[in-house]
């Protein structure tokens, strides 16, 4: 069978591809490991064909005890017939004496040990996969238990001829001795399956894919290229997005349970799991450029305060890692974790320490602070005007900035190290993590009014920046009928050859409807024709991509912004409550800006760019009415005081 993606064949390009001979395997230092079957191994002569259905693959490194009595014991226990299935066991590097207990086991199915050198989890997991005789290969851990019946319905559950990837239930073990992680699993696990059981099964691009209790066949997972061996964690993970990306199907299989023991310690996933989770979310988002900006790790660090950012930075640049101070009250609060409040108090002690540690390692993989900065943690100020010229009878003072305070604006960002760019070099960066500068800011014009051309976007060009400006489509060279139909001053607007001028010296345009109609106020048909029609017209104009749109009026509901994210890369908001920053977690079709007031001063615009408003702006508004009110009281109580 061939597994194709969208972008053509997903197999070896991708990943390591995996060993094929199953006589024997070749570790990476070259020593041979012997091919050990079972002594209970069915002959399979020449001509015979194979009625095993289900190959079982389990990698073990240091947990004997728990493989032995508890997770083999339910493996060998399925009321599938034994030779419909085969177990392998990869023992990974071992020191327990695992290799040896397993060799002195004699169950009814068919069972291959396989001994190496510590070589990882998914290295181990393509070896059980070239290995595998069976039709469909089903991956358990080491410490999972299983139903009696879960192989039977693996094997059920692969019907009609389209390659599917079944996946069970998995839920804590009852009866696990009181611990901060068995009953966070606990609640972990509930949730999950929970979300399963509502969606059907795994949702992606968003899913998550547990690799343990799964099936897939193995010609799949051949043409694939097995698991990602380069990834130090979340290979389960990569290998269900990119099996989706394949076009390969998912069924969730709630009737098929295991559970997990939980022999993990606190210390193992406080370390060794936060720094490999840590690792491999840069490692995923660079090979997946759309999973930047799901990526929980990095959305968190995003989100982040102001205020908490230096303290932040200088605890995650500390030679040593904060986590290790968190080592002590973590295990007083699981000692006595038997009280809800101290189990509550240990899981969020874990959870900050786990973060610390995660985030360290990303730097790490990284390659310092500034690399990891520019490609996941830039902050993009975005800066809105409307008309920059000599005031207009009527116009909104709000809406008109002077050209000499305009230029001295943009001459204070460029001494201060800012560096303009266009809505399209944001799109790249939230793609891909690269091209921008240092220090960007994005200026933003609504409406093109025809000053711009002779008052700003000079400016701008001078000083080298980049900008974006937004045109209602359906009045070039004509005025803003939509303010004039308001009491307000009348404007000229952008020409269409102004428009093609000025996009050939670097400037972007956008769309802002045809009319600069209130978009939540339109028919369906209505809103397609303002959204859509203003994307086609501009298109037109310019003989290129407009991947960009700016709300009239900053007016919008879920409806107006399904229509604009169907159409648009990029779309712009304009909300007072919603500071003009933006990051990798900012919606992309929600982004905030921050409107230029003519009044600004120096510390307006530092206000701006550093936290996306001005709190000085709303102090001199609550000065003015304060002020306007004390005349009014003077003028009435003061006046008929003298009379």
């Amino acid at each position: 069978m061939d597994v194709k993606s969208q972008n053509g064949n997903i197999g070896a390009a991708m990943v390591t591809p995996i060993f094929q001979d199953r006589s024997k395997l070749v570790c990476e230092t070259g020593k041979r490991i012997e091919y050990k079957p079972s002594t209970n191994s069915l002959p399979r002569g020449p001509g015979m064909t194979s009625p095993l259905k289900l190959s079982i693959i389990i990698s073990t490194y240091n947990r004997r005890e728990v493989l032995l009595s508890q997770s083999l014991p339910s493996i060998f226990n399925q009321d599938l017939s034994p030779e419909k299935y085969e177990v392998i066991v990869i023992v990974d590097g071992s020191t327990d004496g695992t290799g040896a207990a397993l060799h002195e086991l004699h169950p009814a199915c068919s069972l291959r040990i396989i001994e190496q050198t510590n070589q990882g989890l998914s290295k181990s997991r393509n070896t059980g996969i070239a290995l595998a005789e069976g039709e469909f290969v089903a991956f358990f851990d080491d410490d999972i238990v299983c139903h009696p019946d879960v192989f039977r319905r693996h094997v059920d559950a692969h019907t009609g001829t389209e390659p599917v990837v079944v996946h069970g239930a998995i839920f804590q073990a009852p009866g696990m001795s009181a611990s901060i992680l068995a009953n966070a699993n606990e609640t972990w696990y509930h949730r999950y399956n929970s979300r399963l059981r509502a969606s059907g099964g795994a949702i992606w691009p968003e899913g998550v894919f547990l690799i343990s209790n799964s099936s897939t066949p193995r010609s799949t997972l051949l043409a694939c290229g097995g698991l990602d061996e380069n990834l130090p964690a979340m290979d389960d993970f990569e290998l269900g997005l990119r099996l989706w990306k394949a076009g390969v199907k998912f069924k969730y299989l709630p009737e098929a349970v295991a559970y997990e023991l939980s022999v993990k310690s606190a210390r193992s996933f406080l370390f060794k799991d936060g720094e490999a989770f840590g690792r491999t979310e840069v490692l995923l988002s660079r090979k997946y450029p759309d999973y930047r900006h799901r990526s929980v790790l990095l959305m968190s660090f995003s989100r982040t305060v102001w205020w908490r950012r230096i303290p932040r930075r200088i605890a995650l640049q500390m030679p040593v890692s904060p986590a290790h101070l968190l080592t002590l009250p973590i295990w007083l609060c699981e000692k006595l974790c038997r009280f809800p409040v101290m189990q509550k108090t240990g899981l969020f002690i874990l959870e900050i320490g786990r973060r610390f540690t995660e985030f360290r390692a990303a730097i790490k993989e990284a390659g310092s602070w500034k690399n990891f900065h520019s490609e996941f943690a830039v902050r993009l100020p975005v800066l809105l005007y409307h008309h920059v010229g000599p005031p207009q009878p009527g116009t909104p003072p709000s809406l008109t900035v002077s050209p000499s305070k305009f230029e001295r604006q943009i001459r204070w960002l460029a001494r201060r190290g800012y560096q303009g760019i266009c809505p399209s070099d944001w799109l790249r960066w939230r793609n891909e993590g690269k091209g921008l500068p240092c220090k960007p800011v994005l200026l933003t014009f609504d409406d093109g009014y025809a000053d711009l051309a002779e008052y700003a976007l000079p400016v701008l060009r001078r000083y080298g920046f980049g900008a974006a400006v937004y045109i209602v489509t359906g009045q070039l060279g004509g005025t803003n009928a939509w303010d004039e139909a308001r009491g307000c001053g009348t404007h000229r607007l952008m020409t269409a050859e102004q428009i093609c001028h000025w996009a050939a010296q670097g400037i972007e345009f956008g769309a802002h409807s045809r009319t600069h109609a209130n978009l939540t106020a339109l028919t369906p048909e209505e809103l397609y024709t303002e959204v859509l029609g203003s994307k086609t017209d501009l298109e037109n104009l310019l003989g290129e991509h407009v991947g960009s749109f700016a709300y009239p009026f900053g007016f919008h509901n879920k409806r107006v912004v399904d229509c604009v994210r169907a159409a648009f890369d990029l779309a712009f908001d304009i909300n007072p409550e919603n500071p003009g920053i933006n990051s990798l977690a900012t919606d992309p079709h929600l982004i905030a800006r921050t409107m230029v007031q003519p009044g600004d001063l120096t510390i307006d615009a530092e206000c701006r760019v550093c936290w996306g408003h001005s709190p000085l702006q709303r102090l001199r508004a609550w000065l003015r009415v304060r002020s306007r009110f004390k005349h009014a009281v003077h003028a009435v109580f003061g006046g008929a005081a003298h009379s």
